[in-house]
């Protein structure tokens, strides 16, 4: 993504609130990086099926996304491995069975999940629903809203592990704010 700021937008046409600049400079953006990782073909739909079935196993994933190849899905897998997004994991006495789950990294891809499904739920409705009529996710998922949120909030204001294992948090989202870190 460029550096270069879009044009203004009059405040009577805007159709609602925009962020303002970051506070820090990017040398590259972290939506285009991490859509490195996780646009790749097939990533979203696999995530999916690990995140949402328990103990989900290769030939469970294939099932769900016709049109998957076999190659793809478990050069997939390896990345997701490779990355701690995903631990491949053989039950004792039941090599023959192997399934996928998340890590605590890969858990941290629900709240996108989410976005993702709700935005579906309500923009999409005329191809996801019979009756063409919009959902909420508390309908969809009356006891499990608050575990596909996550602690979204938190999430965002947290910077994560850091270089020899400290974790700092952000507890500003406002650029200038209390607590916002300058680079």
């Amino acid at each position: 993504m460029g550096r270069s700021r879009p044009p203004a937008v009059p405040p009577s046409s805007a159709p609602g609130p925009y962020p303002a600049p970051p506070a820090v400079r990017w040398d590259q953006c972290p939506i285009a990086t991490t859509l490195g990782s996780l646009g790749r073909k097939w990533t979203i739909p696999i995530l999916r099926d690990v995140a949402f079935f328990p103990q989900a196993s290769f030939g469970l994933i294939r099932k769900r996304n016709p049109g998957l190849r076999q190659r793809t899905l478990s050069i997939r897998l390896q990345q997701f491995v490779a990355e701690d997004l995903v631990r491949r994991v053989v039950p004792p006495g039941d090599a023959r069975h192997p399934y996928y789950e998340l890590t605590a990294k890969g858990l941290e891809v629900w709240p996108i999940l989410t976005a993702l499904f709700q935005f579906g739920i309500r923009h999409h409705a005329t191809t996801v629903f019979p009756d063409g009529q919009p959902r909420t996710l508390e309908e969809i998922y009356p006891h499990d809203a608050a575990l596909m949120l996550g602690p979204l909030a938190d999430f965002a204001r947290t910077a994560g592990p850091r270089p020899g294992g400290a974790s700092a948090g952000v507890r500003s989202a406002r650029p200038g704010g209390p607590g916002t870190r300058r680079a």
